[in-house]
């Protein structure tokens, strides 16, 4: 057991290493040292949990509701500190989704047939056309 923890902590460390993790790292900085863009994230999240806990307390979700979330989510994309992140965290998770199919096929919890059809679904990020003036840019 100790030679699988040995080997996870080495997966850890390479994952603390890559491109990717190292890009989200610096975005979520980023944003973090801009009070506005701060702000603009928390309440967005904030409006999305509170969705989420409606959903899983059985009360449906509003199509008005849906609807002002996602507006709220284009309009905060337009802040390039907070679309920095969010595209960040979109490739690290796609990085982190890759290593869990990994492991997923190779301890047969998943089969190829079931790899092939998510591959042919490649999720995509839309960037926002509209820019704003920040401070400092």
């Amino acid at each position: 057991m100790d030679a699988v923890r040995k080997k996870a902590q080495e997966l850890a460390n390479a994952i603390l290493e890559s491109q990717e993790y190292k890009r989200f790292v610096a975005a979520k900085a980023e944003v973090e040292s801009h009070h506005a863009a701060l702000v603009m994230l928390r309440d967005f999240q904030d409006r999305q949990l509170e969705l989420h806990k409606q959903q899983m307390e059985g009360k449906p979700v509003t199509e008005e509701q849906t609807e002002e979330l996602r507006k709220l989510y284009e309009i905060i994309s337009v802040n390039p500190y907070i679309r920095e992140l969010f595209e960040a965290e979109f490739v690290f998770g796609g990085l982190m989704l890759e290593v869990q199919e990994t492991l997923s096929q190779a301890l047969g919890l998943k089969d190829a047939e079931d790899e092939a059809n998510l591959a042919d679904k490649s999720p995509t990020v839309e960037i926002p056309k509209k820019k704003i003036w920040t401070p400092g840019s």
